[in-house]
């Protein structure tokens, strides 16, 4: 479902050739407060979707400009923002993490206030678009002969969830970081797309996970076989977990280590078996 607008922006208020002596600078971030109204947990994913100029600008994407946090009730959690596409015409960027039954969360898509970017007199980030938020749907069980790739729905019906997006903003000293001086801050709220704070998201429906054999080579390096580093499951799409999958149980030699790090992966996986060998006599 869309849920709003969004605008980052680290710059002047007032573009040159103001003086920069009365043009402060202005950081502002996304914030969307969510709530899940169910009594399970689910795994929920935004994407925000920017608009680039032609040709691209690296000041008006989200790569490489943005962190994202997830405060549920304590210290924030930072979470990874993945481009769909490798180049620099990339128009969507998603983050997904998981929220408990009843409880609220703070989502932030903030700038990446790098020294440089604040040391820069003109900073001229500036990234807007809009964001939507899915129930994707997650590794499950199948039927024979491939139980295991296949994505499930992960609800029947849809779930509810309470939204309340907004914008808020940072004007920061002209001195600054070189000196202290006061920090004023404006928010306000964002009108949902739906119009209501109330909102039901439909779940995905899932499907069988179609492995393309031309995927697999690309990951063969990167297994945890033999001397070959580990693989980062987290960045990987669920096809690209499955075709990961399929290449160690087809390579594994059944050492110990080789055993608990296909156990490990599937694991993360969320599929619930582990490797071991068994004796023979």
């Amino acid at each position: 479902m869309e849920v709003s607008t969004f605008e980052l922006l680290v710059k002047r208020i007032a573009p040159p050739p103001a003086p920069t002596t009365v043009a402060r600078r202005v950081v502002q971030g996304y914030f969307l407060s969510i709530t899940n109204l169910e009594d399970k947990e689910f795994l929920y994913t935004l994407d925000f979707h920017i608009s680039l100029p032609n040709p691209p600008d690296p000041d008006r994407t989200l790569a490489g400009n943005t962190v994202v946090f997830l405060d549920v009730a304590g210290a924030n959690q930072p979470l990874t923002l993945s481009p769909t596409g490798a180049t620099v015409s990339t128009t969507r960027f998603s983050t997904s993490f998981r929220l408990g039954a009843k409880q609220t969360a703070s989502l932030q898509l903030l700038p990446d206030l790098t020294p440089a970017l604040l040391a820069n007199p003109n900073p001229d980030l500036e990234v807007r678009g809009f964001v939507q938020l899915r129930l994707p749907a997650v590794f499950g069980g199948g039927g024979r002969p491939f139980p295991l790739f296949r994505r499930v729905p992960q609800s029947d019906s849809p779930v509810k969830v309470l939204l309340t997006p907004e914008i808020r903003g940072t004007f920061l000293p002209n001195n600054f970081p070189a000196g202290g001086g006061d920090f004023d801050q404006i928010s306000y709220a964002l009108p949902l797309a739906s119009g209501k704070s109330l909102n039901e998201i439909a779940p995905e429906p899932g499907g069988p996970i179609i492995i393309s054999p031309d995927r697999i080579p690309t990951l063969v390096e990167d297994l945890p076989l033999r001397d070959r580093p580990t693989l980062d499951f987290a960045t990987l799409d669920a096809d690209d977990r499955a075709a990961a999958l399929v290449e160690v149980v087809s390579q594994i030699e059944p050492s110990e280590e080789n055993l608990q790090n296909v156990s490990d992966l599937l694991s993360k996986l969320e599929i619930p078996i582990a490797m071991s060998r068994i004796a023979q006599s």
